[in-house]
């Protein structure tokens, strides 16, 4: 089976990153391993409680991330960006795992393709 990696960077109230887990919804579904990493601002996509506007409930991440871990997909929080965030483990939904850069290397080399959001 192929591996796809999707990097997020932008936060969840940034519709790049909702496009992402859109994205990584469909190439799941398409029977193919998939793998999504938090880094930067992306880190708050994981955050528990999240409060989208009114009419706006799909950019509630967490919910879409959960979806996903349903499917199979792994997804990783950068420690880093964890911390320099303010976060907490405790903070974030069930299933995400807080990672590294160098989980991250690996997960690319695994990878058949890389997407960036």
């Amino acid at each position: 089976m192929d591996k796809i990696t999707i990097i997020l960077n932008e936060g969840p109230s940034n519709i790049r990153s909702w496009n992402g887990l859109r994205v990584a919804a469909g190439t799941a579904g398409a029977d193919m391993e998939v793998e999504v990493f938090l880094l930067d601002a992306s880190v708050y996509a994981a955050k528990k409680g999240q409060n989208p506007p009114k009419g706006l409930i799909e950019l509630n991440l967490a919910n879409k991330l959960t979806e996903l871990m349903k499917l199979g997909v792994k997804v990783r929080a950068c420690g880093t960006c964890v911390d320099q965030g303010g976060l907490t483990k405790d903070e974030l939904i069930d299933g995400v795992i807080v990672s590294n850069v160098a989980d991250l290397a690996n997960s690319i080399k695994e990878s058949k393709n890389v997407l960036v959001f």
